[in-house]
């Protein structure tokens, strides 16, 4: 959407240019004229290719991703998370995050919560079209504690935000598993700890 909109502008920024230029070419004599000419269609021939170049990657984009040639799909990558600025030395932040075309996977991979962090901050986003996306965290003790799953029926934003110091069970190695059966969308996964 906000890619049609800029095409739309651009056009309309062109539309200006050239006007003004008219203006400018009654006042300039016929060679003038003439160069002035010249240059202005160098640069809309430079803005119309660079406004085709936009249309293609668009349309390359979100071909991938459509269901029927009745209904089309607009799913952005959700937005790149806040840089945030912790006190602690021991602050850290793991973001995961993946596009899916449809293939199944399974991945697993773990962070630690020291001693020292006072918060831990868990966050999940995700959209599909198609398919399940399952995201479960486990605590150190091997526990399960939550397990989120996303799929068509609605885009999920999930977060929660706890003090560590509450609890020691926090403490330690965390699991994050991703199970993907065969989904359309993305996800985003950000976990902070400070």
């Amino acid at each position: 959407m906000k890619k049609s909109f800029f095409i739309i502008a651009a056009l309309v920024v062109t539309g200006f240019m050239l006007q003004a230029g008219q203006v400018k070419a009654q006042e300039l004599s016929e060679k003038e004229q003439k160069e002035l000419q010249k240059e202005l269609e160098v640069v809309q021939e430079k803005q119309f290719k660079n406004q085709e170049k936009l249309v293609r990657a668009y349309e390359k984009e979100f071909r991938g991703i459509v269901a029927s040639p009745d209904m089309v799909y607009d799913i952005p990558p959700p937005p790149a998370p806040p840089a945030i600025f912790y006190g602690s030395e021991k602050s850290f932040k793991l973001s995961l995050r993946k596009k899916f075309n449809g293939e199944s996977i399974t991945k697993k991979t773990n962070f630690t919560v020291e001693k020292d962090q006072k918060r831990l901050k868990l966050n999940i986003t995700g959209s599909l079209k198609e398919g399940e996306l399952d995201i479960k965290f486990t605590l150190p003790s091997g526990k399960l504690f939550k397990k989120i799953t996303i799929d068509p029926s609605a885009d999920i934003t999930w977060s929660q935000s706890f003090k560590i110091e509450e609890d020691n069970k926090y403490i330690g190695q965390w699991n994050v598993e991703i199970n993907a059966k065969k989904p359309h969308g993305v996800y985003t996964v950000d976990i902070t700890g400070y």
